[in-house]
Order: C-alpha cells, then sequence, then structure tokens
C-alpha cells in the first residue's frame, strides 16, 4: 500500500470525491491507513476486564448494528477521523503509514495470537482476529481508494486473501443465511441480488 500512497495519482486527486458517498479521496486515504495506526492504539490501550470478547465475524456484526445513516454521528465521525488521519498530505500519510508498519513487525512478531487487545475501546479480541480485521478494512478500502483512483486494484497475497475471503462469507451466512450464501457461490440461476457482508 505504501507505493500508492505515493503514487501520483493519489497527489492528483487528494481532494476529489471518492467512490464513497461523502468521503472525499484525502478521508478514504486516512481511514484506510487507520486499519494499520488502529493496531498500535489496540496494543497501547488498558484491557478492561469486563469488556465483552468478541471474534473478527461478531466484531463486524457488532460494529455495524447501529446507525446506517451515512449523516448520522457515527458516520461522520469516521469520516472526520480519516480526515484528521490524512494529516498533511499524501507524502505525510505515507511517511507515517511506513513508520507504523515499521514499528509494529517487531512488536506484533513477539506476541502470542492469543494475546488480548481492545478495539474500538470496548471489545476484547485476540490479536490474530483482531488483525483479521484490520487485513478486511485494508482490503475493501484498498479497493475502494483504487478504484477512486481509476487505477488497478493489486491482487491480495493468496493467505492473506483466504483470510478476507472466509471472513466476509461468515459475515454474509450471518447476516443473510447459509442457504442464500449458498445459492450466491454456487447457483447463478438462484441467487440472491444482494449478499454482501456489509
Amino acid at each position: 500500500m505504501g507505493p500508492l500512497l505515493r503514487g501520483r495519482e493519489l497527489a492528483a486527486r487528494w481532494e476529489e470525491p471518492s467512490v464513497l458517498a461523502e468521503f472525499r479521496v484525502r478521508g478514504l486515504a486516512g481511514h484506510l491507513a487507520r486499519a494499520v495506526f488502529n493496531v498500535e492504539r489496540y496494543l497501547d490501550t488498558d484491557r478492561p476486564a469486563d469488556a465483552p470478547r468478541l471474534d473478527a465475524v461478531r466484531y463486524f456484526l457488532a460494529a455495524d448494528a447501529g446507525e446506517t445513516d451515512l449523516d448520522g454521528p457515527t458516520a461522520r465521525a469516521i469520516r472526520d477521523r480519516g480526515e484528521q488521519a490524512a494529516g498533511d498530505g499524501p507524502a505525510d500519510l505515507a511517511e507515517r503509514f511506513d513508520a507504523a508498519r515499521a514499528r509494529l513487525a517487531p512488536r506484533l512478531a513477539g506476541l502470542p495470537a492469543d494475546h488480548e487487545v481492545v478495539v474500538l475501546d470496548r471489545w476484547l479480541l485476540p490479536l490474530d482476529q483482531a488483525l483479521i480485521t484490520r487485513l478486511v478494512e485494508l482490503a475493501v478500502h484498498l479497493d475502494d481508494l483504487t478504484v477512486s483512483l481509476d487505477v488497478p486494484t493489486p491482487e491480495l497475497p493468496d493467505e492473506a486473501a483466504d483470510l478476507v475471503l472466509i471472513t466476509l462469507a461468515r459475515i454474509a451466512r450471518a447476516r443473510h443465511g447459509a442457504i442464500p450464501l449458498l445459492r450466491a457461490l454456487s447457483r447463478r440461476e438462484r441467487a440472491p441480488q444482494v449478499i454482501a457482508a456489509f
């Protein structure tokens, strides 16, 4: 993702609308980078003993259970945080993104998969599940950003793609049921029109 943040396409469209409603390209780029920035935040937040324990799928179901209004306070706060994360421009964002990745690499290597972290200041997730949520965010919003910039979306590494697609399928199953998902994946003549995870 670093090369995309440093690309001339991002700089050229920095202030333009993105393909996501109400998101400018700069805010979308900041939101995308927050998928990495937030990992450090999760690791640094004290763990309350009484916080609900979730996995990656239940996290997305819980996080998306509230308002759906694009003008509501939650949606506005998400956009505002993306704009703030965008900082002083693409070069600044790329530098901070690369620095966060460099700090996280040795830190994550020394932690077990079941190390619990606090996500969104209210839920406990095992580290491996929290990282899956970040992979999903990175994959989905990388596609949003590249489409916004009219550049090809890069292929995900196989292991990351498997984790992301399995998680999205599990979310879709929780939302729509197993049979509609089965039909969407195997029988176009009986596939429901909408089976999206989000």
